[in-house]
């Protein structure tokens, strides 16, 4: 068979881009679209919020196996926020106009690998995380190609394309698809700057939150029926004397039901430093206090004062925070982490134990 003859063949076993266009559509989009959220959201690239990508990197430190490596780019943890967000809209546009297509598509599913290495590593079963899949949808992408399929051509003609250097061709297309995440990035940027958001305060008790983006469940210990039985949060003459982190005022969580606040990055171990967690009060007069991470894929759970529930708004979990923060219902293996309490009666605060 000649080369001709064998070229043909392969053609005719590779799939039309047609079918493969649902796929590159809703990948493209995807990522496009958690470029801009990145760029928009006001917590992401603030520091001091438990959603940012420094608080992230926190977390990733403890359940990723890249951890020295996410250690070593700490400091610059602004920068790779930015380039992630930049590079996230790249692929999108990349793949919707067909830009640069092929390696628009190897970037994304790199990226992908990236977040199946640190923000969905700890999720367990494997097949409940999506990163995963997206990588494999990305590197089906960049196999196949766009197949001249729905191509902006950037003034060009059809015969111009065919007939132009290579070279010429690649660097048209590259600068075409940088100038546009620029102009994107650029616009949502001024768009972020003029809405001039404050960041997500926290201490409400409500249960309608957003999922933290790629954050990741952290590891729990089990506990043995001894510890399951001891009480965690009730005040004790000695308690108040103890050292502790105050977090609330236990005028204000029971009024509320639960008050949100962030662990300290400065908090020592076995406390989680920088994640957002709860404290809620119970109808016995008591009160505790859990890691607000989702131990399925790491969203952020609120209170629902109405059912006394913690639940989590991504797969549906829910806990019951009067027994330990056992799993009642949905996809989470292991309840949340127990964060342990000391109540003042004194000046009525509570505070994290930390000794």
């Amino acid at each position: 068979m000649t080369t001709r003859g064998r070229w043909q063949a392969l053609r005719r076993l590779m799939v039309p881009a047609l079918a493969l266009l649902p796929l590159r559509v809703f990948l493209g989009t995807t990522f496009l679209y958690a470029g801009l959220d990145k760029v928009l959201d006001p917590d992401f690239l603030n520091a001091a919020s438990a959603s940012s990508i420094q608080a992230q990197f926190l977390v990733y430190e403890r359940v990723s196996p890249l951890a020295p490596l996410i250690h070593a780019v700490e400091p610059a943890a602004l920068l790779v926020g930015v380039l992630i967000a930049l590079g996230e809209i790249a692929v999108g546009i990349g793949a919707l106009t067909g830009l640069v297509y092929r390696t628009a598509a190897l970037v994304g599913a790199l990226i992908s690998c990236l977040f199946f290495l640190t923000a969905s590593w700890a999720t367990h079963p494997y097949y409940f995380g999506n990163d995963l899949p997206y990588a494999f949808g990305w590197l089906t992408l960049a196999l196949a190609g766009h197949g001249d399929l729905l191509v902006v051509r950037l003034a060009q003609t059809r015969a111009q394309a065919t007939s132009i250097d290579l070279r010429r061709r690649a660097l048209l297309q590259v600068g075409g698809l940088a100038a546009a995440t620029l102009l994107v990035g650029g616009v949502t940027g001024a768009i972020r700057l003029v809405r001039n958001e404050a960041p997500t305060r926290v201490g409400d008790g409500g249960s309608g939150t957003s999922p933290t983006p790629g954050a990741s469940p952290l590891p729990t210990a089990a506990r043995s029926p001894e510890e399951s039985a001891a009480p965690t949060a009730q005040p004790s003459p000695a308690a108040t004397e103890a050292p502790g982190i105050a977090i609330a005022k236990v005028s204000d969580v029971r009024g509320a039901g639960a008050r949100r606040f962030t662990v300290p990055i400065t908090a020592p171990a076995p406390l989680p430093a920088g994640d957002p967690a709860l404290v809620i009060a119970l109808s016995d007069g008591s009160f505790v206090a859990y890691d607000a991470l989702c131990t399925h894929e790491g969203c952020r759970v609120s209170y629902d004062r109405p059912s006394a529930l913690i639940v989590c708004p991504c797969h549906g979990a829910e806990f019951d925070p009067a027994d330990h923060a056992a799993v009642l219902g949905g996809p989470a293996p292991e309840p949340l982490l127990e964060l342990p309490l000391i109540i003042s009666q004194a000046d009525g605060t509570i505070a994290l134990a930390i000794s």
